[in-house]
């Protein structure tokens, strides 16, 4: 008798039936080339692996012989899924991902459905398609093609574990990116520009940016901040959580840190103590709106921009507070695995590949010194007359 289930059980069998690529099909459940016998334990499974198949059907990634190799069909089936399919199993498998980094994958997922055809069937896509798509297409920068990269490897790596295909994507090779080098500000530069927002800007703006300067925190990290976190005895701060589109999180590392405050960033806590800790919220809100800054646009369109422009000082991101804390702690000859800690690194490594510049600068002048007086024309004494 058949089920609502999709489950058929007979006198010395159990068939499911279900419809696939519009036609109706019934199969046997077998084990080891045999049908299993339509005991109430078996029918139990039965119905759990009806329940896994209708899942699959609705995904697009049922394979005939995964469920029934025993099937005289299975050999001529194949992994039914298309691209966009695909595309949408591992966009899903990505959701605890940050807002802002989901919506980033959305887009790209989109460029490549448009490039393959969302239709396609993925077994289909061979790697020197792939190849020949990837590098006939206009990219604007190979930046951009890196990071689009990262979500078809993902797509193709889902379906080369769930469909066993073969990933398409193994020869192809990222494009060469020359990364734009950092562009810390000088201590006269900060200065002029907190001074001007000082002045010019309401407090919380000045404090903000301050604060920024002197902790090398990054913006999502600032703006998650709460009174809380603020360790007054200790003299510093427990970063957390970040704030991303509005919306808190974890941190970008997923390691907590407590970071060391020197007096000017004490100074701009204290400075925002009047605005928001009595209500018991994030450190530093917007003050035209008494709300937490949702991210950091409002504070670099409205504030930062316009503060080098008034101090004639060419334009940088904001993002560069933190490039700034980093240089000018090593320039003050800090321990680099210290300044590492301080901003939140995975590991020093970053920040001796990053920052290899200023570490070396801030020998002062010692190590060339020491490569001048290697260098130096070889002094003989003047052999005595025989």
């Amino acid at each position: 008798m058949g089920g609502a289930d999709g489950v058929e059980v007979r006198a010395t069998s159990i068939r499911l039936f279900f419809v696939w690529n519009d036609e109706r099909r019934r199969e046997t459940l077998t084990l080891n080339g045999r049908p299993i016998r339509p005991t109430p334990p078996n029918v139990l499974h039965a119905r759990r692996v009806a329940a896994e198949i209708r899942k699959r059907l609705e995904l697009g990634t049922f394979d005939l012989a995964e469920f029934f190799p025993d099937s005289p069909r299975a050999e001529r089936s194949g992994p039914s899924a298309n691209f966009g399919q695909t595309c949408s199993l591992w966009l899903a498998s990505k959701g605890r991902c940050a807002t802002k980094t989901l919506n980033q994958y959305r887009n790209a997922l989109e460029v490549w459905k448009g490039i393959f055809g969302a239709a396609t069937p993925i077994a289909a896509i061979t790697p020197g398609t792939v190849e020949a798509k990837v590098g006939s297409y206009p990219w604007a920068s190979n930046k951009l093609l890196n990071n689009y990269l990262i979500c078809l490897r993902g797509v193709f790596g889902l379906a080369a574990r769930d469909l066993r295909i073969v990933d398409p994507t193994a020869a192809v090779k990222n494009g060469r990116h020359q990364a734009p080098p950092i562009d810390p500000l000088s201590r006269e530069e900060t200065e002029a520009i907190l001074a001007d927002m000082r002045e010019r800007c309401p407090v919380q703006v000045w404090a903000y940016f301050e604060f920024a300067f002197f902790t090398g925190m990054r913006p999502e990290e600032l703006i998650a901040l709460r009174w809380g976190d603020v360790d007054w005895r200790d003299g510093s701060i427990r970063v957390e959580r970040a704030r991303t589109a509005g919306k808190a999180g974890p941190l970008k590392t997923y390691q907590v840190r407590d970071v060391d405050l020197v007096s000017r960033a004490v100074a701009a806590l204290k400075a925002m103590k009047p605005a928001t800790m009595l209500r018991d919220a994030e450190i530093f809100q917007n003050p035209f709106t008494g709300r937490p800054w949702h991210d950091e646009r409002s504070q670099r369109d409205h504030h930062w921009a316009p503060s080098l422009r008034r101090c004639g000082i060419r334009s940088r991101r904001a993002y560069n507070t933190r490039h700034t804390y980093a240089t000018s702690s090593l320039l003050a000859q800090a321990n680099p695995s210290y300044v590492s800690r301080q901003m939140g690194h995975r590991n020093a490594k970053m920040l001796f590949t990053t920052y290899a510049k200023w570490i070396d600068g801030a020998d002062r002048g010692r190590e060339k010194a020491k490569l001048e007086a290697l260098t130096a024309p070889a002094k003989f004494p003047k052999s005595s007359p025989g």
